[in-house]
């Protein structure tokens, strides 16, 4: 922090100097003092944003705000204006990543990976790529050997603990992830790993604090704005929770899981319309998920449109016959029809498959959901 200090200073007596600029940008973002980190560069004249260095400097804020087309447009310049370094293609390469240009990133990144195979940022970025292509087994294995060099590096046994994370061991993710926190206590692989935990056992106020946590240094965390919305969720917290999986779905326009997510809290606020094309944005990403057309028989019978959801709960079963989409629209059917004690058991069934209480459910869950879109029009 000295040297922060010290070199605001001499910023401060000497503004124009470019080589002071660069050196406090960079002791700003080492310092996670993003927004002084930004408005030192806008600062500078239009001229020396467009040098390599500074366009390097750009392209680094715009990836720790989430921006990662704008800072893949920056880092793309760079490289177009001469400035060809493993980091310049490293931030690329995440960038792209991030913005989902899977192959793009790929690419980029196979530029610089024989050069620097033992070079931890590399082989994380790596395992991160691996993991977006679901090659979980690969990926941990990348990031495994990052932690066999490099014990205390925190961001390799965060990223590690959320691969054990995406492989179902429970037991192996927890322990990376307390390991990755004791080297840092603010890693945020290693909280949303936690977060996810805690969703996972139902507690809410935990899995809330994790994500609450990642958020106040990444804002526009996609795993953690959605993670924070379905522990709302948990918690009864609909309203908030729909604005937190409405950022989530900006950020991860791709994962069917948000889109589901949000689609139920239209359907707690009662706003079916919505829903509809919430789940509708999921099937547009798989036609094949059966949880996406339950998700659409769902809203057909609760708008009342028996034969459509029939038709739909079919299909859903068909793709994924333990469907809950597709059985809590069976449910609503059956209460249509009177046959409420079947409906409730159905609905008991699912809570406790999810390990919920089911005690603790209101006995007129169905009724009250309908209640709620009953004056509703036609999705």
């Amino acid at each position: 922090m000295d040297r922060l200090i010290q070199l605001r200073d001499f910023h401060r007596q000497d503004p124009g100097n470019d080589l002071i600029v660069i050196d406090l940008v960079d002791a700003l973002l080492a310092h996670g003092l993003l927004d002084e980190a930004e408005s030192t560069l806008d600062s500078v004249p239009t001229a020396l944003r467009e040098r390599p260095d500074f366009l390097f400097r750009t392209g680094r804020c715009e990836l720790a705000r989430g921006r990662f087309a704008v800072a893949a447009d920056a880092l793309v310049a760079c490289l177009e204006a001469g400035a060809d370094s493993v980091a310049v293609r490293h931030d690329l390469a995440f960038a792209l990543l991030g913005a989902g240009r899977l192959d793009a990133a790929e690419r980029v990144l196979a530029s610089v990976l024989p050069r620097s195979p033992d070079e931890p940022a590399i082989a994380l970025l790596h395992a991160r790529l691996l993991q977006h292509r679901q090659q979980y087994e690969a990926a941990a294995a990348v990031a495994g050997a990052v932690v066999q060099n490099h014990p205390r590096h925190a961001e390799a046994w965060g990223l590690l603990a959320m691969l054990y994370l995406d492989l179902a061991q429970v037991a192996d993710a927890r322990d990376a992830a307390q390991h990755a926190l004791s080297i840092d206590a603010a890693q945020s692989d290693a909280l949303t790993t936690l977060g996810t935990l805690g969703l996972w056992s139902h507690d809410a106020q935990s899995a809330y604090q994790s994500f609450a946590q990642v958020l106040a240094t990444q804002p526009e965390a996609g795993r953690a704005l959605a993670g924070a919305g379905e522990a709302l969720m948990l918690n009864g917290d609909v309203p908030a929770a729909h604005a937190f999986l409405s950022r989530a779905t900006d950020r991860m326009s791709q994962h069917i899981g948000t889109w589901h997510a949000l689609a139920w809290c239209d359907l707690l606020l009662g706003n079916p319309a919505q829903a509809y094309a919430h789940f509708s944005k999921a099937l547009d990403l798989d036609r094949n998920f059966g949880e996406s057309h339950g998700g659409i028989a769902l809203v057909h019978a609760l708008n009342g449109h028996a034969d459509d959801a029939r038709n739909d709960i079919k299909r859903a079963l068909r793709l994924d016959p333990q469907s809950r989409n597709a059985r809590y629209a069976q449910s609503l059917l059956w209460s249509a029809e009177g046959r409420d004690r079947e409906a409730a058991a159905m609905v008991d069934g699912i809570l406790a498959e999810a390990g919920m209480d089911t005690t603790r459910r209101p006995v007129d869950f169905i009724q009250q959901l309908q209640a709620r879109l009953r004056p509703a029009g036609r999705a």
